[in-house]
């Protein structure tokens, strides 16, 4: 994206409201572990906190699709807008549906997309119908990211800022494993340091180790994700996957595949919207987290 396109989100991400962590009154199950070298993290519902619980749980309106189009200076020409918007809504989780089948015809066991492909093709089909003017791929990703902010507002978890910058003072690599989107690293990058960018990679964390769902075209569980992060972290940091501590929210999506291939985890549960223990399923039966932790500081006490 250009530098105007940019600066014209910078108040989108300054206007975020804080999103308080709802206590899920589960006590944490920690320790000292000496032998951690690396640590991996989650994204949403973990580093953030995501009012929906996660980026998958997005909650869509009209009102949304009509806000996003007027702040992003795409004029819908329709006499019935609400109605129009709600077509577009429905297109596009239909979009969304019919891209990720596509995906799994070629053997994906949890395909993602890249959400800017699923707005180009809305918004083409608007253009089509004379319903918008051509949009220009910095208007696809603007409005992309107005959406998904009034869709799923989202907030640095309590002590993110700190430890991620005490962890990235002691040298230890640190990574991300998470079902995300283009603008996540620009999120993430405006709440570490309050600068817009479009660097793909976040500040602080390894670029190596950083592996995104909608780069990868397949999400968690998939256990590619995890062996693909463990890989680049014994070839770039000799660490191997016991060393690796992985933090996420959620049972069936982080637990279970880093604990498969071997990593040392930590339950995140802090925060009632996000945490999914998934108790249910009969794959996590045996499965159970290293560490149980309710603050993200608590991370600090397992790796000291």
């Amino acid at each position: 994206m250009d530098k105007n396109c940019l600066n014209s989100i910078r108040h989108l991400f300054e206007s975020q409201q804080r999103i308080e962590p709802i206590p899920t009154g589960l006590n944490p199950a920690l320790s000292k572990n000496n032998n951690i070298k690396c640590v991996i993290f989650d994204i949403y519902g973990t580093l953030l906190v995501s009012s929906s619980g996660d980026i998958d749980k997005a909650r869509f309106a009209p009102s949304y699709v009509l806000e996003a189009f007027s702040k992003c200076g795409v004029r819908l020409a329709s006499k019935t807008p609400v109605k129009t918007a709600s077509l577009i809504l429905d297109e596009y989780e239909k979009t969304i549906l019919k891209m990720r089948e596509e995906l799994e015809d070629h053997e994906v066991p949890h395909p993602e997309i890249d959400i800017r492909m699923v707005w180009q093709k809305l918004l083409r089909q608007l253009n089509e119908a004379a319903l918008i003017e051509k949009p220009t791929m910095d208007d696809v990703s603007r409005l992309a990211i107005y959406f998904e902010t009034l869709s799923n507002p989202v907030y640095p978890m309590p002590d993110m800022h700190e430890v991620v910058h005490s962890i990235y003072k002691r040298g230890m690599p640190m990574g991300i494993i998470s079902n995300a989107q283009f603008y996540t690293p620009i999120i993430m990058n405006f709440f570490l340091t309050g600068l817009i960018s479009d660097f793909e990679d976040v500040e602080y964390f390894d670029r190596y180790l950083s592996i995104y769902s909608y780069k990868e075209k397949r999400g968690k569980p998939d256990i590619a994700l995890y062996k693909k992060a463990a890989g680049r972290c014994f070839k770039h940091h000799q660490v191997s996957p016991e060393q690796i501590l992985y933090v996420g929210n959620d049972m069936l999506k982080d637990i279970y595949p880093a604990k498969s291939m071997g990593m040392t985890t930590a339950l995140f549960a802090g925060d009632c919207r996000s945490l999914r223990l998934r108790e249910q399923l009969p794959e996590l039966k045996k499965v159970k987290p290293d560490y149980l932790i309710n603050r993200l500081d608590q991370i600090l006490e397992i790796i000291q």
